[in-house]
């Protein structure tokens, strides 16, 4: 029994033919990896028309229908139109307290407001800004154009 010797050059000729194969497996695995993503959104284009579609037959038979009951429709048109704005409201609505934290010190934005305000002495007041340092503990302002400052 005679054992076989294999070169050098038999083995890099194996490696290059194992490489192939492995580049010509990946290649196949992409391109089903490929159609699966295609028929996925195929799928889903699909069954996006079908909504599409039956949103344009929900939509044609109220509009038929309306004709016939158009005082009720306006009032129900109104009240939804009425809920949105009172989602807003509400979102709009929540309270935000803000503070300045500085050296162990803490100032809440809503009294420098106040008192930025009450120190301009301005009634009704378009436009304020409010600039704090708090290293310094000075608040300095403008109110509608006019500048001012004071200490806390």
């Amino acid at each position: 029994m005679a054992i076989k010797k294999t070169s050098l050059s038999d083995l890099k000729v194996k490696a290059e033919a194992a490489k192939k194969a492995d580049v010509k497996t990946e290649a196949k695995k992409a391109e089903v990896k490929v159609a699966e993503k295609k028929a996925e959104v195929k799928a889903e284009v699909k069954a996006a028309e079908k909504k599409v579609a039956e949103k344009k037959v929900v939509e044609k038979a109220p509009a038929k229908k309306a004709a016939a009951k158009a005082p009720a429709k306006a009032a129900e048109k109104k009240a939804v139109e009425k809920k949105p704005a009172e989602k807003k409201a509400a979102a709009t609505a929540a309270k935000v307290e803000l503070f300045v934290e500085y050296q162990g010190g803490s100032q809440k934005v809503d009294d420098l407001v106040a008192k930025a305000k009450e120190v301009s002495g301005k009634k009704s007041i378009k436009e304020l800004n409010i600039y704090y340092q708090p290293e310094n503990n000075k608040v300095y302002y403008t109110a509608d154009g006019a500048e001012g400052s004071f200490d806390l």
